[in-house]
């Protein structure tokens, strides 16, 4: 067993453990290391792959704290956004985009840490609004974590259902994404036997996650995506 085989197993671990626990996140942990051991052209549809076993996961285990009719607005916003998203990359300076991106996140979580934002619960209509931020990100960076996180963070939702609803989100745009990789066939037969490798280390990240998950307050979840989003916020300002 090489060196090589066991880091990727280890990043594979922490990140099924992240998103286990938080319900999102694996993408950027896995991606942003795996990157520096292999191929991001195989990196890619491997992590998406990966990612649709733990969101299905996650879904069965959350399934009683699912509402579909709460994430329909979020899901026709980003249905329209995506196209937009890649038309905008094409016109605009990506750089500086992801910079105004990186500040507003950054403002955002320093007002939610002060409280000068309650996370009281806003109109579901609100939904169209961040699914159309959600999509265009994702159509233009493959970034549409951070507008939705903050629609669910402002819902001041317990922790099952806030984790329940970004599962069932996010479970949307990943089979279109697997999908995707197949029919342009990213999805090699090198990228397959892979994924039955390293699949074991994506079960075990998920039993730990989920048994830190239980473990906390809703309070200190609420204050976990707050630092995630400052962590996206930092690397979309200085990478």
């Amino acid at each position: 067993m090489s060196i090589e085989f066991i880091l990727i197993w280890f990043i594979i671990l922490m990140a099924s453990f992240t998103q286990g626990f938080s319900g999102f996140g694996f993408q950027l942990v896995a991606l942003s290391l795996l990157s520096f051991l292999i191929d991001l052209k195989s990196a890619i549809p491997l992590c998406a792959l990966f990612g649709l076993v733990i969101n299905i996961y996650l879904i069965i285990t959350l399934r009683g704290h699912i509402k579909i009719w709460e994430l329909k607005r979020l899901i026709t916003g980003s249905i329209i956004g995506i196209p937009l998203g890649v038309y905008f990359l094409s016109e605009a300076d990506p750089g500086l985009i992801k910079l105004v991106l990186g500040i507003v996140l950054i403002i955002f979580v320093g007002i939610s840490t002060t409280n000068t934002i309650k996370a009281n619960g806003i109109s579901t209509k609100w939904g169209y609004l961040f699914g159309l931020a959600s999509g265009i990100l994702g159509g233009a960076f493959n970034t549409n974590g951070p507008p939705v996180l903050i629609y669910f963070h402002l819902q001041g939702w317990d922790k099952f259902k806030l984790k329940a609803a970004i599962t069932g989100f996010f479970i949307f745009s990943t089979v279109m994404i697997v999908a995707s990789h197949f029919i342009s066939g990213l999805t090699d037969f090198n990228v397959l036997t892979n994924f039955l490798y390293f699949l074991p280390a994506v079960f075990v990240g998920q039993v730990l996650g989920k048994i830190m998950f239980n473990r906390i307050s809703s309070e200190l979840y609420h204050k976990f995506i707050l630092a995630f989003l400052f962590v996206v916020a930092c690397i979309m300002i200085f990478g």
